[in-house]
């Protein structure tokens, strides 16, 4: 990233207390500003130039890399670096070359494409006389998130040893072909490396269902006539016609809707209309399972039956990629594994904003719109798990409607253990009190605010004195409470016998 002359005072106070301390330009400003710093410090920089390639990534982050990216320097700009080195006496001490192609690259002839070019001005830069010995090939090294090994852009057409296989051989050919020295080869593979190492566990409390399905429904006297129309319906769907049925229904429920908007309907009439609907229609899907061939608007009505599981975590704090990018994840439930599941759900949070859900899944052939689940029992548990998190989510996430961050449970395999394993730290995540700090609204002052309106209550005897401590004995444990929902009633997870509560 940029650098300011701050930085680059603390980066060369570094080398004189030995390090090597690379600075990397990103553009011919920084240079200049480390070159006369250097002279002030009394210190021989160590130095990095970024380039520019015309090679360019592929998937979601693309646009980081290419000609138009935001960091890094042209061809023009790099050989103009290599004179002012010179001029400065200090050519010998730009050391390596740096260049990104994009993060999450899919496709490996991408990555191939890009280190032999970067392998090409490395050698360049080396035949102008600099004592190069790092080549810093960047990030793009990705992650396969479904499983397709493929590249698409959730996945990877390549493994790590194809990768790491390709980047040395590549770099290798230029070097021996340009007659260069090998270099000292780094990669900056964050995604790769941290990906896994953390999975978000979040509670499913609660599911909207477009149906009541055991609700019996029957024509009344008073029932407008579609009311008959829609029965008659599923009278004639148990003799098959399963499309003509499906279209009769459309219909019938968007004639239904139009009446009910000019006030023809009553309210008792399209309840039951809507409900029979939604019984048919989860008929109709039920009899094209297990088909070859499954009509396009059979397979729109599958993914509009989907429940809605209500999960206490916020997206844009836990799984900002996915809101911002249409990053995949994948997602499973993590209880009841030895039961099938017998829903098809997405998945919403409890913010009050309408993008915070996820409706994407991934899935070895496409996209998913659903994800199946197992309905959910009242009184029991029920989390599910979205794995590789571990890079970039945790950190990047926002406040969005005030959710902080979420509770982490660091655990640790162990071989030696009973369980295998055992929990080493609980951090708590933020609470209500921090989180409205955040925003300018201090703890004690609306204890003082609050406390102010109840002495008034208690003068005009509007409330009682002990009412009046109660709700501020609340209010201050309200403060210290977890921003997310607090979901009594549920039976306590079991815990690893080494869990010792953090005080």
């Amino acid at each position: 990233g940029y650098k300011d002359p701050a930085f680059i005072r603390i980066a060369l106070l570094g080398r004189k207390l030995g390090k090597s301390v690379v600075i990397v330009a990103e553009k011919l400003e920084e240079l200049e500003q480390t070159i006369r710093i250097s002279n002030e410090v009394g210190v021989e920089p160590y130095i990095g130039i970024r380039a520019r390639l015309y090679s360019k990534g592929s998937g979601k982050w693309s646009p980081s890399g290419g000609e138009n990216a935001k960091f890094g320097l042209d061809t023009t700009s790099l050989v103009a670096a290599s004179q002012m080195l010179k001029e400065a006496g200090l050519a010998h001490c730009f050391k390596l070359f740096h260049f990104h192609v994009g993060s999450q690259v899919p496709d490996i002839s991408t990555i191939k494409r890009a280190v032999r070019e970067g392998a090409r001005y490395y050698a360049k830069l080396c035949k102008l006389g600099h004592q190069l010995g790092y080549l810093d090939v960047g990030g793009g090294l990705g992650v396969d998130y479904d499983g397709s090994r493929s590249d698409f852009d959730s996945s990877t057409n390549y493994s790590l040893q194809e990768y790491a296989n390709d980047v040395v051989w590549n770099i290798m050919d230029v070097c021996d072909s340009e007659g260069v020295a090998h270099p000292t080869i780094v990669s900056e593979s964050g995604r790769a490396i941290v990906a896994h190492h953390s999975v978000l566990v979040v509670e499913a409390f609660s599911s909207i269902e477009k149906t009541a399905p055991k609700l019996k429904v029957e024509a009344g006297e008073t029932d407008h006539k579609l009311v008959g129309e829609i029965l008659d319906v599923k009278q004639r769907l148990k003799r098959g016609n399963r499309l003509e049925s499906l279209h009769d229904i459309q219909q019938i429920k968007e004639e239904a809707q139009q009446t009910f908007d000019l006030g023809l309907l009553d309210l008792e009439s399209k309840a039951k209309i809507d409900t029979v609907y939604w019984q048919l229609a989860h008929q109709i899907v039920n009899m094209h399972r297990g088909l070859r061939y499954v009509p396009d608007e059979v397979k729109e009505l599958e993914t509009s039956l989907a429940d809605q599981y209500i999960c206490n975590f916020s997206v844009f704090q836990s799984l900002l990629d996915h809101w911002a990018l249409g990053q995949l994840f994948p997602i499973m439930p993590i209880h009841r594994l030895n039961t099938p599941p017998d829903r098809h759900g997405t998945i919403v949070d409890i913010t009050c904003d309408s993008d915070g859900k996820v409706s994407k899944f991934i899935d070895l052939q496409d996209v998913k719109e659903t994800l199946p689940l197992h309905h959910i029992t009242p009184g029991e548990i029920y989390y599910l798990g979205v794995f590789m998190v571990g890079a970039y989510q945790d950190i990047m996430g926002d406040l969005h409607n005030l959710f902080g961050r979420v509770t982490e449970v660091h655990v640790f395999l162990d071989p030696d253990e009973e369980s295998g394993w055992y929990i080493e730290e609980v951090i708590g995540g933020s609470t209500i009190g921090e989180v409205l700090a955040m925003t300018q609204w201090d703890k004690v002052e609306l204890m003082r605010l609050l406390k102010s309106q109840v002495d008034d209550a208690i003068k005009t005897d509007f409330l009682k004195p002990s009412d009046a401590m109660k709700l501020l004995s609340d209010y201050e444990r309200l403060l210290q409470e977890y921003t997310y929902l607090s979901l009594n009633g549920a039976k306590s997870l079991p815990q690893s016998a080494n869990w010792v509560p953090l005080s």
